[in-house]
């Protein structure tokens, strides 16, 4: 009963930092979460892939560094043309410094070390990054929906899955998730969708089918970034990620889906406004 009640009272607060973060805190609150997710993400993913980081101490230091003023960049731009070619040319410049300073750190594998760093700004920096960009251009509406859907999409899975699984859905990674619990996460994703644009059609503008697709593509996305972070978490020996948040493991563990669904829904939500 006491581990049942951490665990909720951790995830309690875990909704509540996003919430507060997203209705009070504007683009800037936002912008400085998923800073602090790029932090502790990028530190937890080097830990498990690098193992000790006492050798690695600078390099990481510079990675997280890196990864974290990129996810600010789009937060704290104005979206203009100007912005953008400054933000990649940011991008360019960081990579290319990260990679000199390489040729200058004595390791036993200096390319394998590169390659994990230039992977944690990939898989964690970048859809964080994108997130802020969502965030600015769309609203809090959208971000809060897509939480809202990730979330839902858990429980449809468990709740299904716990009582109705018999099927395995990719048993060399993840052995307890099932065929049917992805159909009820879907399920419950694209009921998100409708209710969000029947119930506050006021802030979901266009037509019902974009929220029910929407819904379909955070449910598949939302399965497979759960399923990467498990491959990583094999490939280390390691259950959890880390031990940030009490009875969910580390950060990693909570935002793997979104790492995953974010820049999805990025892609998609800017071909919907190009064709409506």
């Amino acid at each position: 009963m006491k581990k049942l009640l951490t665990r909720a009272l951790s995830g309690a607060i875990y909704v509540a930092l996003i919430v507060v973060s997203q209705i009070w805190g504007g683009n800037l609150g936002f912008t400085a979460l998923c800073c602090l997710f790029a932090l502790a993400g990028m530190l937890e993913f080097l830990r498990m892939t690098k193992g000790d980081l006492t050798p690695h101490r600078l390099t990481s230091a510079i990675d997280i560094l890196i990864g974290m003023s990129l996810v600010a960049s789009i937060g704290l731009s104005d979206m203009s043309l100007t912005s953008i070619l400054f933000i990649l040319g940011e991008i360019c410049t960081l990579i290319l410094i990260r990679a000199v300073m390489q040729l200058y750190v004595r390791l036993s594998d200096p390319v394998k070390d590169i390659a994990l760093s230039i992977a944690s700004v990939a898989y964690i920096a970048l859809p964080l990054m994108a997130a802020t960009g969502l965030n600015y251009i769309y609203g809090p509406s959208i971000m809060l929906l897509i939480f809202v859907m990730i979330w839902l999409n858990d429980t449809g899975a468990y709740l299904v899955g716990s009582t109705m699984g018999r099927h395995r859905l990719f048993e060399r990674l993840s052995p307890k998730k099932s065929w049917e619990g992805f159909w009820g996460g879907l399920v419950f994703c694209v009921i998100a969708g409708w209710l969000a644009k029947a119930v506050l059609p006021q802030y979901f503008a266009g037509h019902y089918a974009i929220y029910l697709i929407l819904g379909i593509i955070v449910n598949v996305f939302a399965t497979w970034g759960d399923l990467f972070e498990s491959m990583i978490k094999r490939n280390a020996g390691v259950k959890d990620s880390g031990n940030l948040i009490p009875g969910h493991g580390g950060i990693l563990d909570r935002i793997d889906s979104i790492l995953f669904v974010v820049p999805a829904a990025t892609i998609y939500l800017y071909f919907m406004t190009l064709l409506f």
